[in-house]
């Protein structure tokens, strides 16, 4: 009686379970390819490739991820004016069957094969070597050890190009620096960037001055912009970890009293608070910002674990695939989530310390594949 009843209570449960699933939404293919021949044929073809380089390829990209990319133009999240216009009046079933249809078409072969660059790090070791000429007065590695003069080492790699362009524009005013850096090409500014980000310096020893334990509530506010413990999550806002602590008392001092201009940076604070914090954040230990003295393949692993191993097909419905995209497109996309302009949170972070360079090698090695 027992087996029965159990016997019964499971088939009960397996009704009720069948019951409460609501039907899967259907997917019309030839609706979807009526709408995109009206409305998606201009930019993203018949086939599904992108007319410019600066348009994704739609063919074999998974459905969910299509269906997602039309909601977020829909409702504001993605901004793009054509887009958000075109989109606004699809009902779900419209963009459903859109991404279906699109979903549905043959993989496209790569446009050039040509693109992908050589897998090393020699990117690391040519920025090493610009750098090597700042190392008489940044120090080994970027690593200052002269009171006064700022680490390098482990410092955000877009602050770094930023500096590194005021200073040699002459708007930060030190003549020496501007003469030092006339002729370097962007590139070149980039790579050594990269290199300094991707030192890990020692901890230091505490400063002959200042307290770091008084200096550490003092650094609240600091940590709003400059991260916790100064290790900053913005890149174009400078980490202050490990940094030299002389050159902290003189910066903070000169936002204080007005010789430099920050429209964030507003001090008011004694010289025993600010050295202080100087000796508190000169001690912590910073982070690399950057990896990349990463060769190609590593960084190409990163990407794989959410877009796939296979030749940058992606493993799940709602991430697009990468291979055999349109590499200006990816450049493109890959730079918004850098600077956050598109709303991932992840690719933000994966992406926030890649030079300009490093998107670009990325993008041209996936758009040189075969799409699968």
């Amino acid at each position: 009686m027992r087996s029965v009843l159990l016997g019964v209570s499971v088939l009960l449960l397996a009704a009720c379970s069948d019951e409460s699933e609501p039907p899967k939404p259907t997917v019309d293919i030839a609706a979807g390819r009526d709408i995109a021949a009206t409305s998606c044929i201009d930019c993203h073809g018949v086939d599904g490739r992108g007319k410019t380089d600066t348009i994704p390829n739609l063919a074999a990209q998974p459905a969910g991820y299509l269906a997602e990319s039309l909601h977020a133009y829909k409702e504001g999240r993605r901004h793009h004016a054509a887009l958000q216009s075109l989109t606004s009046g699809m009902s779900d079933a419209d963009i459903r069957n859109i991404a279906g249809y699109y979903s549905s078409l043959p993989a496209l072969p790569a446009a050039d094969t040509t693109l992908a660059p050589k897998a090393s790090g020699s990117s690391y070791h040519e920025g090493e070597q610009v750098a090597s000429v700042c190392a008489e007065c940044h120090g080994a590695k970027g690593y200052s050890q002269q009171p006064g003069i700022p680490s390098l080492a482990g410092q955000q790699p877009a602050y770094l190009v930023v500096a590194t362009q005021e200073y040699a524009q002459g708007s930060r005013g030190h003549v020496e620096k501007e003469a030092m850096l006339q002729g370097l090409a962007q590139v070149d500014v980039e790579k050594m960037a990269m290199y300094f980000a991707a030192q890990l310096p020692p901890v230091r020893e505490p400063p002959l001055f200042g307290d770091a334990q008084r200096g550490e509530p003092l650094s609240t506010d600091c940590s709003e912009c400059h991260g916790a413990l100064g290790i900053s999550q913005n890149p174009l806002v400078p980490s202050l970890a490990g940094q030299e602590p002389v050159y902290l008392v003189n910066a903070i001092k000169s936002y204080r009293d007005h010789e430099r201009q920050h429209e964030v940076m507003k001090v008011d604070m004694n010289d025993s608070d600010i050295e202080d914090i100087a000796a508190y954040y000169s001690v912590q230990q910073t982070e690399a910002a950057a990896d990349e003295h990463m060769a190609l393949q590593e960084m190409v692993a990163r990407c794989d674990r959410c877009h796939g191993p296979a030749l940058g097909k992606s493993r799940m419905g709602g991430i697009p695939a990468l291979s055999g995209q349109n590499r200006e497109y990816l450049v493109r996309a890959m730079q918004a989530y850098r600077e956050d302009d598109r709303d991932s949170s992840l690719m933000h972070r994966m992406s926030a310390h890649y030079s300009d360079e490093t998107i670009e090698a990325l993008a041209g090695y996936y758009a040189s594949l075969p799409a699968n």
